[in-house]
């Protein structure tokens, strides 16, 4: 109730007007207020799969706090996109983390998005994963990224490893 007495009530249109996009969210993410940040981390569901790739930016970046934050955020996000009945968003988050895997990051983005790819990932990502398993840095991220993943694919992976 509000001090007349009455409800209070917020229109969708209001809320959906209200939702963080990417570009807030990152700004958030790397702004020095620490409220800031949990916010920004505690809103990253909200925007999903798009933020995967922004996310693994920020934690390249050279602010340890920001990266944190970023990383914390990119958690959130890939694991609400693996809730049971989420297939599509699964998908779609997979496809982003296969993106940070790429050598154009850093060692600490690629083995963390291994890490969620095991969480998120399917047979679709399995060849990409396998290729890392040659990777001296990454072949246990890679190894352990797929022994999560179900199916036939990635245990024949594993088996034709080296």
């Amino acid at each position: 109730m509000n001090s007349t007495g009455s409800t209070s009530t917020v229109s969708i249109p209001a809320l959906l007007a209200q939702r963080p996009t990417a570009a807030t969210l990152i700004a958030d993410i790397q702004n020095g207020d620490l409220r800031v940040r949990t916010t920004a981390v505690q809103e990253a569901v909200l925007v999903g799969s798009s933020l995967i790739v922004p996310l693994g930016r920020v934690m390249a970046g050279s602010d340890p706090g920001a990266a944190r934050a970023a990383m914390e955020a990119l958690r959130r996000v890939a694991h609400h996109c693996a809730r049971p009945r989420a297939s599509a968003e699964r998908r779609t988050a997979a496809t982003e983390l296969l993106k940070l895997i790429s050598a154009s990051f850093p060692r600490p983005v690629r083995a963390e998005a291994l890490y969620l790819l095991g969480c998120v990932g399917g047979p679709q990502q399995v060849q990409a994963i396998a290729a890392l398993l040659r990777d001296p840095a990454l072949a246990d991220d890679a190894r352990m990224a797929l022994q999560r993943i179900p199916g036939g694919a990635a245990a024949r992976a594993l088996r034709q490893s080296p």
